[in-house]
């Protein structure tokens, strides 16, 4: 009997074994692929990162095309990157495309003068434009056209009477313009590149906005508040085509709602922490159907990467790579002992998936 029960627990214990050797550990989680711009007190980096392999390469611009780490702002296009820096009192534009390295500089491409204020700046491959206030003494707001291979340079006026402006977005051959006028009415209207033409002006009274592109090209506007609403605009005419309640107190910034994407009917965005906070904002997705909005538990993301560093970090960009399904965070290291900062990866449903250490300060992730 002893001897009957033994070989029966030996081959209960062989079939134990064989069946955990039949269950296949969880797969790794699939890290993405981004491309950022940083910097740190001398020079301006791009850093490229594949996923697959886990490994990055770095490139050092200053060098590669001779721009400077103080450089006002950086504009995207499709794979063009645009560096514009002040200097002797003009503009000067730096141009690389990430693709084939082509590279361009454009000295001058716009002088100081006190008739025109300038407020913004934003470019095609060929072509810059600037938004201004002018002539000096008035709030008129216009829009200067120039090729930048060649002298040919033309004003358009979008209105009158206009308190402030916000960064424009730029989208299949059209300049999408937002502003306030000295009413406080807020405003927004586009330029057609093509046609040399100001398009009609959808006026929102005291309502403030964010605008930004949906998955299926239609302009969708954010008007912002306790009891905000978007509407969806078709992008050629301005005229509305669908619009639905946002069940949150919205707090974004008039203009382009940075780093966001809109697909699926969902948002994909940064959303502000009550302040006082150890952050500004964090990864959140509102979904417009179901009304719920998902505010991911970044803080906890944050001790733990903390933790792993040795150091407390601050974050200094945020986007959400639609490609990728994956939130994008850059952070800098606030300890100075420790230079650099790094890329966050959480996924949508609020894990991290990687920490990528730099050895710079990011500023900028590409948009794919």
């Amino acid at each position: 009997m002893k001897r009957v029960l033994l070989l029966a627990a030996v081959l209960a214990g062989f079939g134990c074994s064989n069946d955990d050797s039949s269950i296949a550990p969880p797969p790794d989680p699939e890290i993405a692929d981004f491309l950022v711009i940083g910097r740190d007190l001398e020079n301006v980096y791009q850093y490229s990162f594949n996923g697959d392999s886990e490994t990055g390469q770095l490139t050092d611009l200053t060098r590669e095309i001779g721009v400077f780490p103080n450089y006002l702002t950086l504009r995207q296009e499709d794979d063009l990157l645009s560096f514009y820096s002040f200097a002797d009192g003009a503009i000067s534009l730096t141009l690389l495309d990430v693709s084939t390295r082509a590279s361009a500089v454009y000295p001058a491409v716009f002088v100081d003068n006190p008739d025109q204020s300038i407020a913004w700046g934003i470019n095609t491959t060929s072509q810059v434009f600037f938004g201004f206030f002018g002539p000096f003494g008035t709030r008129n707001l216009a829009i200067q056209d120039a090729q930048l291979s060649g002298a040919n340079i033309q004003d358009y006026q979008v209105d009158v009477d206009v308190a402030s402006t916000f960064q424009p977005l730029l989208f299949n051959n059209k300049l999408y313009v937002s502003y306030r006028d000295n009413q406080g009415d807020h405003k927004l209207t586009f330029y057609d590149i093509g046609s040399n033409t100001i398009g009609s002006i959808v006026n929102f009274n005291s309502v403030p906005i964010s605008i930004l592109f949906d998955n299926s090209g239609d302009l969708a506007v954010i008007k912002n508040g306790s009891n905000p609403v978007l509407e969806l605009y078709d992008p050629n005419t301005l005229e509305l085509v669908d619009e639905q309640l946002m069940d949150f107190n919205t707090g974004f910034s008039s203009g382009p709602l940075d780093g966001a994407v809109l697909k699926d009917n969902k948002l994909f965005y940064a959303v502000s922490y009550v302040q006082p906070a150890r952050f500004g904002s964090g990864p959140a997705i509102f979904d417009l159907t179901t009304q719920e909005n998902k505010i991911i538990d970044f803080f906890t993301i944050a001790d733990a990467v903390e933790m792993e560093i040795g150091a407390s970090i601050s974050i200094t960009t945020q986007v959400f790579d639609e490609t990728q399904n994956t939130f994008l965070i850059g952070y800098s290291v606030v300890d100075n002992d420790v230079p650099g900062g790094g890329i966050l990866q959480i996924s949508v449903e609020g894990d991290l998936m990687a920490n990528v250490p730099l050895s710079f300060f990011p500023s900028y992730i590409f948009r794919n």
